[in-house]
């Protein structure tokens, strides 16, 4: 008897901590206020996972140009621009945070579309996709918001954009090469 209820204490214990561990994991996620992306406002908050489970937010990049990309490896749209992006990140590295939002895949499903793609970009999951419904999306891939470094939300695209388009968001948004700086004179 005495093990019967020692066991059913232990696993009343484990259950809570379990339930306990869930409820801190969910609320550290997704959406963090409710408010829905507008031009000139701050953009709506959120936190999600990477890949290796660390919790990121976009408060982490204040200070940053941030560009806020929906994807997922189905959107052929995606895979043609993803590259470009890289390489335009890859021109401000002091400057720009290029947050690729993966929309509803598997932690494991979106890293081997990284690597064979040969990107480093950080990938954030948005598993429930509630933050893409933050972010009114719908089912539309691509999308782009452009966030200044104040956190004040700029620009926002849905669908695919070029790379002369891409350039133009982020010059708008005070980002030049030191090249194009030269080029310019």
């Amino acid at each position: 008897m005495r093990t019967v209820v020692g066991l059913a204490v232990l696993a009343a214990i484990l259950g809570g901590l379990l339930a306990v561990d869930r409820w801190v994991l969910s609320t550290d996620l997704g959406p963090l206020d409710a408010r829905s992306p507008e031009v000139g406002e701050l953009a709506p908050a959120f936190a999600l996972r990477d890949p290796d489970g660390n919790v990121r937010s976009l408060s982490d990049y204040r200070g940053k140009v941030v560009w806020v990309n929906f994807w997922a490896t189905w959107c052929g749209p995606c895979r043609r621009e993803l590259p470009e992006m890289q390489r335009l990140a890859d021109l401000y590295p002091d400057r720009l945070a290029v947050l690729a939002v993966n929309l509803q895949e598997s932690s494991g499903t979106a890293a081997s579309f990284w690597e064979e793609l040969e990107l480093d970009l950080p990938i954030l999951l948005d598993s429930s996709g509630d933050v893409a419904e933050q972010y009114r999306l719908g089912n539309r891939l691509p999308s782009h918001f452009f966030i200044d470094e104040e956190g004040v939300l700029r620009a926002q695209r849905i669908g695919i954009i070029t790379e002369d388009e891409m350039r133009q968001q982020l010059e708008e948004l005070g980002l030049t090469t030191a090249a194009e700086l030269l080029n310019a004179e």
